[in-house]
């Protein structure tokens, strides 16, 4: 299924990206008082207020081009007030069949969370287990009834 534009990540101009790529590769690995330059450059190119504790450890977790990714998609990643069951049931399908880069994929799972106030969507796609209780819990939900679920549950939250 396509999704609307509405519920994908940005396209990003590539050079830009690697312009900030590699900003946040020397604030990571450089010291604060040595990147200030670096840090104001990133922030008013980027348009965010990030500090320089933000780059920190960014190299232990993943590369500095998905976690500038991230960052560029975080504004777009808001609630579609008239998103349809079968566009929740299509991102979770993505998410659970790791359907694109790691970016896409953290961005479809925070439109997920965004979309379906619940907190335990995620729970629903990598833990079923805790959320019946059943530590040996082996089935895996479908896509379907991760919406499903998800859509319930919220109901009885609410």
């Amino acid at each position: 299924m396509e999704l609307r534009p509405d519920l994908m990540p940005p396209l990003l101009d590539e050079s830009f990206v690697a312009r900030l790529t590699i900003l946040s590769e020397q604030i990571d690995c450089g010291h604060p008082e040595q990147t200030p330059e670096q840090l104001a450059a990133f922030n008013r190119e980027a348009m965010t207020q990030l500090e320089y504790i933000d780059f920190q450890g960014i190299y232990g977790g993943q590369d500095h081009d998905t976690w500038v990714r991230k960052v560029l998609a975080t504004p777009y990643e808001r609630r579609v007030a008239d998103v349809t069951k079968h566009e929740l049931i299509e991102l979770a399908r993505r998410v659970m069949e790791c359907d694109g880069s790691e970016h896409d994929i953290d961005f479809w799972l925070n439109m997920l969370a965004i979309n379906i106030p619940n907190e335990r969507v995620s729970d629903f796609i990598f833990w079923p287990d805790e959320y019946f209780g059943d530590a040996d819990y082996s089935q895996r939900l479908s896509p379907e009834q991760v919406i499903e679920i998800a859509l319930n549950d919220r109901d009885v939250l609410l």
